[in-house]
């Protein structure tokens, strides 16, 4: 309960100043120095507050954030903070308000609290969703809950109610014909924690997001799963439960306390696929994970052989 407190306190304080800061003057970057992935003067003043609020707070634990990774790595703490100052920069920068402010704490890699802080049209301009592993996810004293889909239809994505998919579907998946007019009313957000809260939230049926960082996604994980949603990731060659996917349960396979798993989270990609169990489970089975990858590394070792 004190971190969830906390973790509330955290990004509404971040939030406060991101959007103090919206449509204003900031200094912008971009990351891959092509005009893509941009990083603003505001991102870095976000995460370096909540860097410091913890940090006082919480002197034993470690913030993981997105901006500014150090040059070495600490060893892992067993609670680690992972933040992100703003999900959806890029909406930010062009003065679209669609964006958020996240935490989401991990005990031992496994999330255990989570607080997500996004603009929306209410007295005060925003809302803060928030959540612990097994009391709930909240905004408020309201309790959140997934959209299901109503009793006695078929469980599968159903028209005219929302969901997000991202802009790269079809170069990502292969797209079974079962899912072929079933996705519902897909939209795209530009930030993967935004739609997760807002699957938790039940203004979407699921979120299917790209490939996305462990701070895009720790606390939205934790709000779906607490609103009574699941979590599917692409499987491994061992955990397979859907067909490409598997459940969701730790950013680790093994915590230790070292400075390898605190890489490995960091180094974390992937996609995440959220929502209503029964909306879920349809829609892995219609989706197939493209393995360019996969693909990638064969063609090189054939032209290899015929050079």
């Amino acid at each position: 309960m004190e971190i969830e407190s906390f973790a509330v306190e955290v990004v509404n304080a971040a939030g406060k100043l991101v959007s103090g800061r919206f449509d204003g003057i900031m200094d912008v970057e971009s990351k891959d120095g092509n005009g893509a992935n941009p990083v603003t003067d505001v991102d870095r003043a976000s995460q370096a507050l909540m860097v410091e609020m913890v940090g006082r707070r919480f002197p034993d634990h470690m913030v993981l954030g997105e901006e500014d990774a150090p040059e070495e790595e600490p060893p892992a703490a067993d609670y680690i903070w992972c933040v992100d100052p703003i999900d959806g920069t890029t909406n930010y920068v062009n003065g679209h308000p669609l964006y958020a402010v996240s935490v989401g704490v991990l005990y031992r890699g496994e999330p255990v609290a989570a607080a997500v802080w996004i603009p929306w049209p209410v007295e005060g301009g925003n809302e803060v969703f928030h959540a612990r592993k097994g009391g709930g996810a909240w905004i408020g004293d309201r309790r959140l809950t997934v959209k299901k889909p109503p009793t006695g239809e078929e469980p599968k994505p159903k028209r005219g109610w929302l969901s997000t998919v991202p802009g790269s579907l079809r170069f990502m998946f292969a797209i079974q014909p079962g899912m072929r007019g079933n996705f519902g009313e897909p939209r795209t957000t530009g930030s993967a924690v935004y739609e997760l809260a807002m699957v938790a939230r039940g203004v979407l049926q699921y979120a299917l997001t790209g490939a996305v960082f462990s701070w895009d996604m720790a606390a939205g994980i934790l709000l779906v799963t607490e609103a009574g949603g699941i979590v599917l990731i692409p499987a491994g060659p061992d955990d397979r439960v859907a067909g490409d996917w598997s459940m969701f349960s730790n950013f680790v396979s093994e915590f230790d306390n070292t400075q390898e798993t605190t890489k490995r989270i960091r180094r974390r990609r992937g996609v995440v696929l959220a929502g209503a169990p029964e909306v879920v489970w349809f829609v892995s089975q219609h989706l197939k994970l493209r393995r360019h990858g996969r693909l990638r590394r064969l063609r090189r070792r054939l032209l290899r052989r015929l050079r």
